[in-house]
Order: structure tokens, then C-alpha cells, then sequence
């Protein structure tokens, strides 16, 4: 006699298609903006010096132009960029 326990029982699995994509419906949140220094220093370490992130990136190239005039020497930045994304759902079969 076999044990029940060691039977095994039908199983059915779905598949699902999934997409990532950027997230742009009205309740996502907002792409975020910020700048940061990446000039070396004298000792040869980055300045490191970086902007609050903003929805708006005009207010974040006028942070590095203050940047800049406060240290003229510091021509160097890079954006970075926060973008919402969302895994999307395909409809029917996979």
C-alpha cells in the first residue's frame, strides 16, 4: 500500500507576460532631478557636492552654475535622474 501523503496532486499554473515601463500615470511619482559635482579636489577626492532633487531641472542646472561661481575651478557634474517605473500586466494568455 502506498502512503497518502506521498501522492502527488494535479497542479495547473498560468504564466503571466510582464512588461516594465516608465510609470506615467497621474498618481505616480514625479521624475526627479539633481546635479552633482564631479570635480576632484587638491587631495584628489570629488567634490561630492550635490544638488536637492527637483521635478524641475532648470532648478537644478541653476544650482550648478552657483556651484560653479562659488568654485570656478569646478566645471564637472552629473545628472541624476529618478524615474518612476511600473511592471505592467499583459491580459491573456502568456
Amino acid at each position: 500500500m502506498s502512503d497518502p501523503a506521498s501522492r502527488t496532486t494535479p497542479r495547473t499554473f498560468g504564466f503571466v507576460n510582464w512588461t516594465l515601463r516608465p510609470d506615467l500615470d497621474d498618481d505616480a511619482p514625479p521624475t526627479l532631478h539633481s546635479f552633482r559635482c564631479l570635480t576632484l579636489t587638491e587631495n584628489d577626492t570629488a567634490c561630492a557636492a550635490a544638488s536637492e532633487p527637483s521635478a524641475d531641472p532648470a532648478e537644478q542646472q541653476s544650482w550648478a552654475f552657483d556651484h560653479m561661481r562659488r568654485n570656478p575651478e569646478h566645471t564637472s557634474y552629473a545628472e541624476v535622474i529618478e524615474r518612476p517605473w511600473v511592471m505592467w500586466r499583459h491580459q491573456g494568455p502568456a
